[in-house]
Parts: structure tokens; C-alpha cells; sequence
């Protein structure tokens, strides 16, 4: 299926600290961010396709 797929990495206190749209997507997604420069804490990774929204806790430590 085509689809639009939206990812952001979210801080704990709202703030979007990555982001990246593709539009008219097709097959499967793998992707590496670099979060070395990110401060140690808790991160929200929040994946936005056609089909509803994932999301899962990031802990860097």
C-alpha cells in the first residue's frame, strides 16, 4: 500500500527533537538516528502512517 509515514522523536517535556516525512511510501521502513548528541533520558518515538499511530518509549542511559 502507498502510504505517508510521519516519524518523530518526541522529549519528555513536548518538544520534537527529530523529525522526518515521506510521502507515497511503499514497503518497509528501517531507519538509524543518531541520539548521541541527545541528553540521557526518556524519548518518545511516535510512527504516524494512513493506518493509525505507533508509539514506543526510547530510554537512553
Amino acid at each position: 500500500d502507498v502510504q505517508d509515514l510521519d516519524v518523530r522523536i518526541i522529549n519528555v517535556i513536548g518538544e520534537v527533537v527529530y523529525t522526518e516525512n515521506l510521502n507515497k511510501f511503499v514497503g518497509e521502513y528501517t531507519k538509524q538516528v543518531d541520539l548521541s548528541t541527545y541528553t540521557k533520558g526518556v524519548y518518545f518515538l511516535e510512527i504516524t502512517t494512513d493506518n493509525g499511530v505507533i508509539n514506543k518509549k526510547l530510554i537512553l542511559q
